[in-house]
């Protein structure tokens, strides 16, 4: 065996692996503390779209993993609650739970008793800041005026709504394309080590048979 294989010195050896372990230890800690710092992140976030902290104060590196999960959890849209009524100009109005139904988008906030867009509070700033922040910072409660005024913030088709809109299937999709391919990856992966034991079996076999015939030739 010391043909093939040439034998180390202690000393050489106890060093390399100090800078192994130390290498493995400053390596590990990076994405431990940005995995922990996103766990903690993740684990606050706030469901009420009045409570909820700004998309511009997040860490930059963990938006899209912010917009993730509250695009994964769905907008804010509490039907079972009891909604307040306002005396608006002599006659009782309130907040109507049916526009949930019409507005996939449309998110309730009951401390503040208003309206906010999940869609732009997620996605406006990529946008130019153009247009009302009543659906994002200040909320809505004008329900007189509420599908006229919900149609208005849709806009045309390329209103920053829209656009909102749209990035957020483009993100969602998109995290979709990297858990297949890293599917994918694995199930190659797992067909080449497949492969790679089977030709490992086959020549041990080889080479115990041709061991077995020089110990025992035939006569």
């Amino acid at each position: 065996m010391e043909r093939f294989f040439k034998r180390k010195s202690s000393s050489g050896s106890g060093s390399s692996d100090n800078v192994v372990s130390s290498n493995n230890v400053g390596t590990s800690r990076t994405p431990s503390s940005k995995q922990s710092q996103l766990d903690g992140v993740l684990g606050n976030l706030q469901a009420d779209p009045r409570l909820r902290t700004r998309m511009i104060d997040y860490d930059a590196n963990l938006r899209d993993e912010v917009r993730r999960s509250y695009l994964q959890k769905g907008p804010c849209q509490p039907r079972g609650h009891n909604f307040p009524i306002t005396n608006m100009a002599g006659i009782n109005r309130r907040f109507i739970p049916q526009w949930f139904d019409e507005y996939d988008w449309l998110e309730y906030s009951i401390s503040k008793d208003a309206a906010f867009c999940l869609y732009c509070y997620l996605f406006k700033t990529n946008f130019e800041q153009v247009g009302s922040e009543a659906f994002i910072r200040d909320g809505f409660k004008n329900w007189k005026k509420g599908r006229e005024r919900f149609k208005m913030h849709v806009g045309p088709v390329g209103s920053v709504h829209n656009k909102a809109r749209e990035a957020a299937t483009n993100l969602m999709n998109q995290n979709t394309h990297i858990e297949t391919a890293v599917s994918k990856h694995s199930d190659q992966a797992l067909k080449a080590y497949r492969t790679c034991l089977n030709a490992s079996i086959k020549c041990i076999k080889f080479l115990l048979r041709i061991a077995t015939r020089s110990c025992f030739p035939w006569p």
